[in-house]
């Protein structure tokens, strides 16, 4: 018999339109054994990068705590407690950082 899967933190599409209004937003989704955890995140604003960058440079993980609840918009934060679902949560939310290209030319 197949185990259900519970869900916390998803948003319906109406609440999430409620939300993204001027964000562009990303769903990051935790799987942990039967559990699904649904996170929701803004795109980091200059002032949360420098943040970010000054604590990375002496304590990673903060600094990456620091991105993260700034960020945070809505959904679970079973993160907060969990240094396994931060971890597997940073790793995928990094990718933000480099999901916008951008081009040079010489002239």
């Amino acid at each position: 018999m197949k185990e259900e899967v519970i869900e916390k933190g998803k948003l319906s599409d109406e609440e999430l339109k409620g939300i993204s209004v001027g964000n562009k937003l990303v769903e990051v989704v935790l799987e942990d054994g039967d559990v699904k955890h649904y996170c929701y995140f803004k795109r980091p604003n200059i002032q949360t990068l420098s943040a970010m960058g000054k604590i990375s440079k002496t304590d990673e993980v903060r600094g990456m705590q620091i991105f993260v609840n700034d960020c945070f918009v809505a959904g679970s934060k079973a993160w907060e407690d969990d240094g396994v679902q931060f971890m597997a949560l940073s790793t995928e939310l990094t990718k933000v950082l480099s999901s916008v290209k951008a081009n040079l030319k010489n002239l």
